[in-house]
């Protein structure tokens, strides 16, 4: 489905009943990177996946994409959907999302799902991790792009169907909201709120993630007062393509003491 929000055409799904679970995805991906989660908790939940602005099949403008943006895209949508209030769960870039939500509009908030996720990138990665990545971006075509991201994202001996859809979701990408959306991602810091984010926070990551490793998680948990943290075997960074099952589980258990 779409709608036009704040002056773009945003592509959603929208399936279910019941307490509101919204979805946002990491960079570069789209709304069916969540296909898994879609299907099994829209059984009990009113399930929310969106394409963010600049990709999948949703549109951008002249606005430089922020996390800020990326946000007031959210919760627009959830106004136009009525939902005042609902579980957020971001992945990676989705999870920086989430936490400029906390920071900002903390009473749109049940609780939050952050997995694969950071609070902000320290160097290198912030700092010259950059500049490499915005040179690949402007070099590169976005099918080069995708082999690697497929290659770092995935885990070792990752079945080859998961990486072919990793491949897939990269290679579509649009490279200047892309290269914009990855400026900001690695720009992010939300280390100033931490300590004013007291809502249940379920944190998780998979046991392999070179891209946003444990320690990002653990720095995470450390300053996130009701937060829990959870490893995923068999995964590196994209926990919920590559074990789907152990995902669904810890989040479906978390959600069990979500009021």
């Amino acid at each position: 489905m779409f709608t036009t929000i704040n002056g773009i055409d945003l592509y959603y799904e929208d399936a279910g009943q019941g307490t509101a679970l919204v979805f946002i995805h990491g960079l570069g991906e789209n709304a069916s990177s969540w296909r898994h989660q879609v299907t099994h908790f829209s059984k009990d939940h009113r399930v929310i996946a969106m394409d963010l602005r600049g990709h999948g099949q949703s549109g951008t403008n002249d606005e430089f994409i922020t996390m800020e943006l990326f946000a007031r895209d959210v919760l627009a949508l959830l106004d136009y959907l009525k939902i005042d209030r609902a579980v957020f769960v971001g992945h990676s870039m989705g999870g920086l999302i989430s936490q400029e939500i906390a920071a900002h509009y903390p009473e749109r908030m049940l609780a939050m799902v952050l997995s694969d996720s950071a609070g902000y990138y320290p160097p290198p990665l912030g700092t010259t991790g950059l500049e490499t990545r915005l040179k690949n971006i402007d070099t590169l075509t976005m099918a080069e792009m995708a082999e690697i991201i497929a290659n770092g994202a995935c885990r070792p001996g990752a079945p080859e169907e998961v990486k072919t859809e990793v491949r897939n979701l990269f290679a579509a990408n649009r490279k200047d909201p892309y290269r914009q959306a990855t400026i900001s991602t690695l720009k992010a810091d939300y280390r100033e709120y931490h300590s004013k984010m007291v809502l249940p926070t379920l944190l998780m990551v998979g046991e392999f993630d070179q891209t946003t490793p444990l320690a990002y998680a653990e720095f995470l948990q450390s300053v996130l007062a009701s937060s829990k943290l959870a490893i995923i075997p068999e995964a590196a960074h994209m926990t919920k393509l590559e074990n789907p099952q152990e995902y669904n589980h810890l989040v479906a258990e978390f959600l069990q003491g979500v009021k």
